[in-house]
């Protein structure tokens, strides 16, 4: 009696492969993989492209514009309460400016309420230190200054409990009115994590 030929064992084509070609094969498809994953992934962890996102950090938002905006940038922002009736008088943020050139530089945008006196411009104080600025335009919503926000300005604001911002009144009287940093520094970790992601181009990419 004739023994029985076991079955012909199948081979995969990765196995027919030199050694190098091998491994470089596999690399190649764990890579694949790891993409299909983080492709899929994304659109459950960032939500849908079409929507903006909020992230509250006690006093301070970041808000991003929606995934498919991709020139884009997020914002760091914050209300200004008056103290005594809680009702908000102001606002602040810090976003990115771009000119016509599209060169971007970050900037401080303050929104106080019409009334003020325009000549003496706006403040800033910060501990013991002040950034002045002159009112770019009044609006039907308020009257508008913007500060160049380079790192340093950026960093007080983290450090710093004693904040305000300073304007004059039609009497040309200044009044201080201080604003929260709360929070400030947590959400600045995440706009700077949020706009690193945007900038990427995997970020790009896969969006």
């Amino acid at each position: 009696m004739s023994e029985i030929s076991p079955p012909p064992t199948r081979t995969s084509f990765v196995d027919g492969l030199p050694p190098n070609a091998k491994n470089a094969a596999i690399w190649a498809g764990l890579f694949i993989v790891g993409a299909l994953i983080g492709w899929i992934g994304r659109g459950v962890i960032a939500g849908p492209a079409d929507v903006p996102t909020v992230q509250v950090y006690q006093d301070w938002r970041v808000i991003c514009p929606a995934r498919k905006d991709k020139n884009m940038h997020c914002r760091l922002a914050s209300d200004v309460a008056d103290p005594q009736s809680g009702q908000t008088v102001a606002s602040l943020s810090i976003a990115t400016e771009v000119d016509k050139d599209k060169k971007s530089t970050r900037v401080m945008i303050v929104n106080v309420p019409l009334g003020v006196a325009l000549e003496p411009g706006l403040g800033v104080k910060l501990g013991n230190d002040t950034k002045t600025a002159a009112y770019k335009t009044c609006l039907e919503g308020g009257c508008i200054a913007v500060i160049p926000a380079n790192d340093d300005l950026v960093k007080s604001i983290a450090e710093t409990t004693d904040a305000s911002i300073v304007v004059a009144g039609v009497d040309n009287k200044s009044v201080a009115v201080p604003f929260s940093t709360k929070g400030f520094a947590d959400a600045r970790k995440a706009y700077k994590s949020f706009e690193a992601k945007r900038s990427s181009w995997w970020w790009r990419l896969w969006s």
